[in-house]
């Protein structure tokens, strides 16, 4: 996890405070002037701004990511299939009624 914290937020920070914040959820995390903003994106979409490396390291340890992933909705997918073959079934009527006609 080092090597992700590493990368996304730099090599400017303390570890050893990281392990002193652990979960507590009343931490405050003070904004470093020195530090670049960096947005951050989990697993369902959300998204949080850092402003302090350690605040960057903590949300990048709880599985945190620099850069969106483009997660397959398979609602979506399932939904376009759905339309295409409906849409192909209904083109392939028209072509047979046609067809009949002549």
């Amino acid at each position: 996890m080092n090597d992700n914290i590493k990368i996304i937020c730099g090599n400017s920070g303390n570890f050893q405070m990281l392990e002193k914040i652990g979960n507590d959820p009343n931490y405050i995390f003070e904004k470093d002037p020195n530090f670049e903003v960096l947005t951050l994106f989990n697993e369902n979409g959300q998204i949080i701004n850092v402003n302090s490396w350690l605040e960057c390291a903590n949300y990048v340890n709880g599985g945190w990511i620099s850069n969106k992933i483009d997660l397959i909705n398979g609602e979506k997918i399932l939904f376009l299939i759905c339309c295409f073959f409906i849409s192909l079934y209904y083109i392939r009527k028209l072509i047979f009624k046609n067809k009949r006609l002549s």
